[in-house]
């Protein structure tokens, strides 16, 4: 692909640069869901915290992997965290859904 990787390609025109993360875990709602549904089931709060610290890293190495550049990644990884334990929550304050 031209231009180097979607991370570090930069837009032509008025010297600015956009950094463009295609297809997003944090927007990625199935993702998001299937890991809460697993913190919540966890045994512990230490199991739950191990799984999405595990995913998590997995996360950071396939980001790390595709060449997104180290501020990206950490504010993808962070927004990662924020969805699941959100998620995480609705499930365990209503279990049966929100209205």
């Amino acid at each position: 692909m031209a231009g180097g990787p979607p991370s570090r390609r930069r837009l032509r025109g008025r010297g600015m640069s956009a950094v463009i993360l295609p297809f997003p875990r944090s927007r990625d709602r199935q993702f998001i869901r299937r890991h809460a549904a697993h913190m919540a089931q966890a045994r512990t709060a230490a199991k739950a915290e191990a799984h999405l610290a595990r995913q998590l890293g997995i996360q950071a190495e396939t980001l790390q992997r595709r060449g997104v550049l180290p501020d990206v990644a950490r504010g993808e990884l962070q927004a990662i965290e924020g969805n699941i334990r959100a998620a995480c929550w609705t499930l365990l304050l209503a279990p049966g859904g929100a209205a």
